[in-house]
């Protein structure tokens, strides 16, 4: 039985209602929570005399109780009357419903009410709009707090900031109810309509024939897009803005009005199919309106302010957290953008496009229109003045001079195409179509992503819009921001589309987790992109027809692993290093390119520029890297006209050898390349070895175009062996200087080594990185092998990179590894024999002075068994003997002079009896003051001796230099009575039984287990 309360009113500021204390205590017991609970108030009879019709609304509960419910109802008891307990409701929003004070009303209790989705209300007047508009945060976040019900028909109120009263009236709900009364939930959506002053009379606009859709109307109210009276609306369509440029003919008209051209099946349904051959024949024109559809909007834009904006509809979901609330796309404003025209007809226009004359401060290329024909309206004639051609604007300089990327170009236009031939036979397309371009940094894929997108957008099969953003500039920006930013993308791409949407530096935002770094934010933003871009989406995305992704990043693995394991990019293209030929046509465009702008600037006749030798010298170097070198060539032209006064400014091969002096290309900045000053005649023996060594890395890049026309594969790698001190790493080291190539010496740099081509990769003490597998219970070792077997496949191509590597135990080493494609060639470094000790003891002595009395002939027979490094240290320890035995010298000869300068200098110190008893002076304290009269007395002896003859004659005979120190035989006899060979008689032997093994003994065989069930022993690699 529904219980009985009267109307009391309290400022609670709010759509809540406080119930009596007899049915807040056993809500209170059983837990009941207010947001589940809806409230029905049913007048029963007046309280003041007023109407006692039946007045019924739907409200919430604030989870309190009555504090004047038990006051009323002790008040009662006292007078003996009936009694009745209260419920509190604010005045104003009583008032509003239509209650009194102490109006008598049945309480009903709704637990099971409905929840609703969308809640659709309108402001009550305008000052109520301006207020929401003004305060619209405010109230999103409030709006709970202070409904709970919403019933169609009925009036809420929210109180800004709890002093302004805000009236609203609600117009629809979704899901329907039964009762026209829902719950409001964190997941409903409240729209609120705008509502307007009313405008002066507009009679005056209408009788002048000017335009009255100044102002956008309230949503869903369509505006009169006619001038004048008829009885037959205009036909309408939407049509898409095309640039002129795309045309190379349009017909001229002189006059001031706004012409425009479609399509013939656009013009015949616009006007009629009978107005199609009067326009085709004499080109007439006939009046329209336009009226501009505003795409979606930045959200980071700030350009638009709130004074010339039209209102719109306020979408609020007083739920969603702040997150959320950012998370929500922003729609945009659709500013007034309306004005009359006339139509054409010209058959080069694709149906449902438009091509403006002139476009106009509202409309821009590619906006979407909606042109309404004007019944009865005038027409113009274009005259015919002739078809003047419209010059397509000049490219770019970023794609103006591509060069040795034709085949990426054409194979990235034709996957394209094919995509938009899918689209067209399919209504509906999940997920957006991706294109991958990856490369180093400065190969070009910037450029060939514009161009892609340029040749796509004039294409007539295709026009697609391109909305291109470089996303590192939003590395940093919050995730919040670039949420909406992903949503804004996508959006604008559906609004324009067939879009192109260029993705450039796509791994500075969706980077690649790593395992040292927090990589939670790139996680987040890489599930929130894919679930708006990816077919593979959880969530139901929305129709990608006609739209497709270009995306550049420097690899597969740079971006997040998440963007290839969803099929999101069907055709991945990398971009490779210009080749020769490409270098020279890059080089060859740029510098023509450039003496187009600088016309000041001229080539050299006499000395015409090689673009052929430019480019053998600028092996390694990207696009980026060449436009960067002739730049710096032209300003060599400056530096030089600037220093001699010239009138004339030539480009000549000069200024580029000048301009390369010093500059390192982007590939090798990040890359410590090892220099190297030792030459093939600073090492003795070795002669098979320095020969295969030079016929393998030296020719092939001395003789390129030779070498180019061979049918077989290069030899890539090599494996130099042998005795500990044999010259494995001298050998390693000459190679860089004399093969000049690039010489990289650290273990896992295949990529960056592939960047800085030609380039020799070196190992040294090879065994202890590429060990056999299975020997390591970690398994990092197996990781280590197994990555360098796939760099050093063939299936990968090493082209213009070299692997060398040194090892004084090749049976340590994976087998793998030694087969043919990868270290194809295995050369012994054997201890030197006589011949070999001579040629060595001969290079080692080049920088040396060496008596003539030592017979290396004689020393070679007496280092038996030494190696290279062996003998290299014979003759530095002779050197240094013959250097401690002159400073020996020199010492006994400057003894004497050195007693007498050590001398101590005997002093006084003076010091003041007035400040009292002199205490003497510390041991260090004399020893300071010593050094500091030791060096006065130094320097006035020798200013004094330089003012004499006697000084002068030996300042003249200063030049004179002393006789270099001579390795004598006595000094090498005494460095051979101390010195031992490095490798031992027993360990000679045992590393040469197993050079001979591992050269003749190899066999095929690989060791099994014992039987099909058993288990293999682990060795170790001792």
């Amino acid at each position: 039985m529904p219980r009985r309360a009267r109307i009391h009113f309290v400022s609670i500021r709010s759509s809540l209602i406080n119930l009596p204390i007899s049915i807040y205590g056993p809500l209170l017991e059983r837990s009941v929570r207010p947001q589940h609970l809806a409230v029905h108030l049913t007048r029963i009879s007046s309280g003041r005399g007023g109407s006692d019709d039946k007045l019924g609304a739907y409200v919430g509960w604030t989870g309190m109780a009555s504090a004047s419910s038990l006051a009323h109802f002790n008040a009662s008891q006292s007078s003996g009357g009936e009694s009745f307990e209260t419920v509190e409701i604010d005045p104003q929003y009583a008032q509003g419903l239509g209650f009194e004070q102490d109006d008598l009303v049945e309480i009903g209790l709704i637990h099971d009410m409905g929840q609703a989705t969308t809640v659709g209300t309108e402001p009550l007047t305008a000052d109520d709009w301006e207020i929401i508009e003004i305060h619209a945060a405010h109230v999103e976040s409030t709006l709970l707090s202070q409904v709970r019900v919403a019933k169609i028909g009925q009036e809420i109120d929210v109180w800004v900031l709890g002093r302004t009263r805000v009236r609203l009236r609600v117009v629809s709900i979704d899901p329907s109810a039964k009762d026209g009364a829902l719950l409001l939930t964190t997941n409903t959506e409240v729209s609120i309509a705008p509502k307007l002053h009313k405008q002066p009379s507009l009679s005056k606009n209408l009788s002048n024939g000017h335009s009255i859709a100044s102002r956008k109307p309230v949503e869903g109210v369509q505006p009169n897009m006619n001038l004048e009276p008829t009885s037959k609306p205009g036909n309408s369509e939407v049509l898409r803005v095309l640039p002129s440029r795309l045309f190379t003919t349009l017909p001229a008209y002189l006059g001031s009005e706004l012409i425009a051209f479609v399509s013939p099946q656009t013009f015949g349904a616009l006007f009629g199919p009978e107005q199609d051959s009067l326009a085709n024949d004499h080109c007439i024109c006939f009046q329209a309106r336009f009226k501009l559809r505003q795409g979606p909007v930045d959200p980071t834009s700030s350009s638009s302010s709130a004074s010339n904006q039209t209102p719109v509809a306020r979408v609020l979901k007083p739920g969603s957290s702040e997150k959320e609330k950012e998370n929500q796309s922003t729609k945009a404003p659709e500013f007034p953008g309306t004005g009359e025209i006339y139509i054409g007809c010209l058959p080069d226009v694709v149906d449902q496009h438009i091509v403006f004359s002139a476009l106009t401060e509202s409309v821009q290329d590619w906006d979407v229109v909606r042109i309404t024909a004007q019944a009865g309206g005038s027409s113009v004639a274009v005259e015919k003045l002739g078809t003047p051609e419209v010059e397509p604007p000049a490219p770019s300089t970023s794609t103006g001079f591509l060069a040795g990327v034709d085949d990426i170009l054409k194979q990235c236009n034709e996957h394209c195409i094919h995509q938009f031939m899918l689209h067209s036979q399919q209504d509906f397309v999940h997920g957006v179509s991706g294109l991958l371009v990856t490369g180093r940094s400065g190969a070009g894929k910037t450029s060939i992503a514009r161009s892609i997108a340029k040749s796509l957008q004039e294409d007539s099969r295709t026009l697609t819009y391109v909305h291109h953003v470089d996303v590192s500039k939003y590395a940093d920006t919050p995730i919040s921001t670039v949420k909406n930013l992903f949503n804004y993308w996508f959006e604008k791409a559906i609004w324009h589309r067939p879009s192109v949407v260029v993705l450039d530096n796509l791994d500075k935002l969706l980077s690649a987790e790593v395992e040292h770094a927090d990589s939670f934010r790139s996680r987040q933003l890489t599930e929130v992109f894919l679930s708006i871009y990816s077919s593979a989406a959880r969530t139901a995305a929305a129709n990608c027809y006609g739209i497709i992704m270009i995306a550049t990043a420097a690899s597969t693995t740079s971006i997040h692993p998440l963007l290839n394991s969803m099929h999101l990019f069907k055709e991945v293209v990398h971009v490779q290093p210009p080749n020769k030929d490409a270098r020279r046509d890059i080089l060859s465009r740029i510098v023509q390119k450039t003496l187009e702008i600088a016309t000041d600037i001229t080539v050299d006749s006499q000395t015409s520029l090689n673009f052929t030798a430019l480019a053998t010298q600028t092996e390694g170097f990207s696009a980026l890297d060449l436009q960067d070198l002739v730049a710096r060539a032209i300003h060599q032209v400056a530096m030089r006209v600037a220093q001699s006064n010239s009138q004339t400014t030539k480009l000549t091969a000069t200024d580029f050898a000048n301009a390369q002096a010093d500059f390192v290309p982007l590939s090798l900045r990040d890359v410590k390349l090892q220099k190297s000053d030792i030459a093939w005649s600073d090492i003795g023996g070795l002669y098979e070895t320095k020969q295969v060594l030079r016929e393998t890395l030296e020719w092939p890049t001395k003789y390129a175009p030779i070498f180019a026309q061979s049918p077989l594969r290069l030899r890539s790698g090599l494996l130099l062996y042998g005795y500990p001190g044999c010259g494995k790493t001298l050998l390693a080291s000459a190679v860089a200087k004399e093969c000049g190539l690039n010489f990289i010496s650290v273990r896992d740099l295949f990529e960056r080594a592939s960047a800085a081509k030609p380039c020799v990769l070196f190992f040294d003490e090879f065994d202890s990185i590429a060990p056999k597998r299975g020997h390591d219970s970690t398994g990092v070792t197996d990781r280590v092998v197994n990555q360098l077997l796939t760099q050093m496949d063939g299936a990968e191509g090493l082209e213009g990179v070299y692997v060398l590597a040194a090892t004084s135990r090749p049976d340590l080493i994976d087998s793998a590894l030694l087969r043919p494609g990868r270290l194809d060639k295995s050369l012994l470094c054997d201890m030197p024999g006589k011949e070999e000790r001579r040629d060595i003891l001969s290079a080692v002595s080049q920088k040396l002075n060496l008596s003539p009395s030592v017979d290396l002939d004689t020393l070679a027979e007496q280092t038996e068994g030494y190696s290279g490094a062996d003998l290299q240290a014979v003759m530095y320890n002779a050197h240094l003997e013959v250097v401690h035995e002159n400073i020996a010298a020199l010492s006994a000869m400057d003894k004497p002079s050195t007693r007498d300068d050590e001398a101590p200098i005997e002093f006084v110190v003076l010091r003041d009896r007035k400040k009292g008893k002199d205490s003497g002076m510390s041991r260090a304290e004399q020893m300071a003051l010593q050094r500091r009269l030791r060096q006065i007395v130094d320097n006035h002896r020798d200013t004094h001796q330089s003012e004499t003859p006697t000084s002068k004659a030996a300042k003249g005979k200063q030049p004179e230099t002393r006789p270099k120190h001579e390795i004598c035989e006595n000094h090498i006899e005494k460095v051979l009575k101390t010195t031992r060979p490095s490798v031992p008689p027993e360990e000679r032997i045992r590393l040469e039984r197993i050079y001979k093994a591992f050269v003749s003994d190899r066999s095929e065989d690989l060791p099994v287990p014992p039987d099909a069930g058993g288990i293999g022993n682990r060795v170790s690699l001792g």
